[in-house]
């Protein structure tokens, strides 16, 4: 026999209907705050993924100014032989903030179109803003192009098509060797050495072997011209050290043309 009283059984009834209630209200504060967070993932990888498409955008336009100023500098040198013309665009067609000179672009000579196609990466960068918390950070983006030259009728014309990351990933071991006999070149401390002196300091570098080509001071520089070969790639290098200084831009260096390291 049943000893609740109709006072018991409806405080009964109403606590397990305030438990409902409360149990009602946590489960749609929990869905809101789910879908919220929801939300802002897919809205901040959506603003990160169009931050990186215009940052791609940015790299296209910065090959197609490399491009430009090419055509401008090639027009300008009528005269220009191979390798003169080799020489501009090594110098111009390609990203002018990657590498402090040691990135270079491999260009190809096509006689039978008379023209030169530069292949090199362009780099960038976006950012990363985070979906509920932490630091934005900066991201790199890189693409690789190909900045194909051809003379024509008197005039220079330009084409700039994508090529595969792979292509350009080729480079990377000539741009090491490059970085690499730009520290080792540091330590050339007077404008009176010799190509044998160079040698030996490029020797215990083994990221690439080099085949010094000239070596000739004047005033307080000493000019060195190598030809730097890893990975079954090649690039002549002209380097300049600043014996009158120490720090990391005593050393300069520019891409040329081949035929500079032919001796």
């Amino acid at each position: 026999m049943s000893t609740s009283t109709p006072v018991t059984g409806r405080a009964a009834r109403a606590v397990t209907g305030g438990c409902l209630v409360a149990l009602t209200v946590l489960i749609l504060a929990a869905g809101t705050v789910l879908a919220w967070m929801v939300y802002a993932f897919h809205r901040a990888d959506t603003g990160n993924e169009s931050r990186r498409e215009e940052a791609r955008t940015v790299l296209a336009e910065k090959a197609r100014h490399a491009a430009a100023l090419t055509v401008r500098d090639l027009t300008a040198a009528p005269d220009a032989d191979r390798e003169a013309a080799e020489d501009i665009v090594l110098r111009t067609a390609r990203d002018p903030g990657l590498g402090q000179g040691t990135v270079a672009p491999k260009v190809t000579y096509d006689k039978a179109l008379d023209g030169l196609t530069a292949v090199g990466l362009f780099s960038g960068s976006y950012e990363v803003r985070p979906a509920l918390w932490g630091a934005r950070r900066p991201e790199s983006v890189t693409r690789c192009y190909a900045l194909a030259f051809r003379h024509d009728s008197g005039t220079w014309q330009a084409k700039v098509t994508t090529r595969p990351d792979r292509v350009c990933a080729q480079r990377e071991a000539v741009t090491n060797g490059a970085q690499a006999a730009r520290e080792a070149l540091r330590a050339i401390d007077r404008t009176t050495v010799t190509r044998d002196q160079v040698r030996r300091l490029l020797d215990p570098v083994r990221t690439a072997t080099y085949e010094v080509t000239t070596v000739t001071g004047q005033g307080r520089t000493v000019t060195v011209t190598t030809l730097v070969r890893a990975a079954g790639d090649e690039q002549c290098y002209r380097f300049v050290r600043h014996t009158d200084s120490q720090d990391q831009d005593s050393v300069t260096v520019a891409a040329v043309a081949v035929a500079h390291c032919a001796g």
